[in-house]
């Protein structure tokens, strides 16, 4: 049982309306809540401690998102409700709150289960905040030397009556949060596997269903495991939304490409990005550092600077630069790497740089 009670009578709580719910601060007692339309709780801080929900069900800790315990979540459940409690101002967001026992939040855990048949694993640094949508689970390739979470998961695509299920599903975990989001994102790992007819029944759907999104529709997409697209279907797809692709090039180096898993042909990634941002899509592309051996990383960069460079990235388009990471440690080496990639890399893109350690994602609330 969750105990009433607080830090003080919540004179001192400071409230911000926020498109999707409230942000409160508590001066008096160091504490401060992120709620969302629905009464939820997404982030707590107290103190020095600072906690986010996840949408399945876990609470991770600080910057670094470490997963803390069942017992511990419950723990900062019960530290949370105690405070809420004691705030005394007049909100429907608040009061909602103050109602909710730990069941409402097992239930969300469960709605999310039942939504997704295969955990969100991975997204972009920006594009965190958008609602997934999985038109199939798994990835096409499954060789990724590299890959931590889809070796084991073979690629199926969902029937029709499956994701409209699935669209279903999503709108009874998000509620809401639907209104608020910026955008969509299709996972698992290659949407772009999918047909061009069941991709823009997809899209089709989503808008029906869900509505349009100020960022549109994004994507992960593997170039050598995609469908064969003309320029008419490119120009289809940007008209149902769909705005932006995430290429997983890792080098532009074939040979070390090969050795990842990957095609060494880089022939198809290049067709895609240009096919692509001949349709107005913009392009963002992830780069491994840390991947090559000591005496190959000068040439790494060299084919990988070369082929950034031949795309001709606009300033709206995004390299992330992520350290390759063995079973979730990642040598000092690729740290220093990346920072090597990210500074010549501006010497022949105009395109964002953005650094992510892939590791550290978790699918918040």
């Amino acid at each position: 049982m969750w105990q009433d009670g607080g830090c003080g009578s919540g004179d001192m709580v400071e409230i911000r309306q926020l498109k999707d719910g409230c942000k409160l601060e508590d001066i008096q007692c160091h504490t401060s809540a992120r709620l969302n339309g629905d009464g939820l709780w997404c982030s707590f801080r107290e103190g020095e401690s600072f906690y986010r929900r996840c949408m399945d069900g876990s609470v991770v800790l600080g910057s670094e998102a470490i997963p803390v315990s069942c017992e511990k979540a419950n723990a900062v459940h019960r530290q949370f409700h105690q405070w809420i409690n004691s705030v005394s101002l007049t909100d429907p967001v608040i009061a909602k709150s103050q109602s909710l026992s730990i069941d409402e939040y097992k239930k969300q855990k469960l709605l999310y289960q039942q939504a997704y048949p295969e955990e969100v694993c991975i997204l972009p640094p920006d594009r965190y905040g958008d609602i997934v949508i999985q038109p199939a689970i798994g990835c096409p390739n499954r060789q990724c030397t590299f890959c931590a979470f889809y070796k084991e998961k073979p690629y199926q695509v969902l029937n029709e009556q499956a994701f409209i299920d699935h669209l279903w599903a999503v709108q009874q975990v998000y509620g809401r949060k639907l209104a608020a989001a910026p955008g969509v994102f299709l996972g698992s790992a290659n949407a772009m596997a999918l047909s061009q007819r069941r991709l823009v029944f997809c899209l089709d759907q989503i808008e029906e269903r869900l509505g349009t999104f100020k960022r549109e529709v994004a994507t992960f997409a593997d170039p050598d495991f995609s469908a064969r697209r003309s320029s008419r279907d490119w120009e289809v797809l940007r008209s149902k939304g769909l705005r932006h692709l995430v290429i997983g090039l890792e080098s532009g180096w074939g040979e070390l490409r090969a050795l990842l898993g990957k095609s060494g042909d880089l022939s198809k990634a290049a067709a895609m990005v240009h096919e692509a941002q001949q349709a107005e899509l913009s392009i963002g592309l992830t780069l491994l550092t840390g991947a090559a051996v000591e005496d190959q990383r000068e040439k790494n960069l060299e084919f990988t600077l070369q082929t950034v460079e031949g795309f001709n990235l606009s300033p709206a388009e995004t390299i992330y630069l992520s350290p390759l990471s063995n079973d979730g440690y990642i040598e000092e080496e690729a740290i220093l790497e990346q920072k090597v990639f990210a500074e010549s890399l501006r010497d022949v893109t105009k395109a964002r740089i953005v650094p992510y350690q892939m590791q550290r994602f978790q699918y918040f609330a």
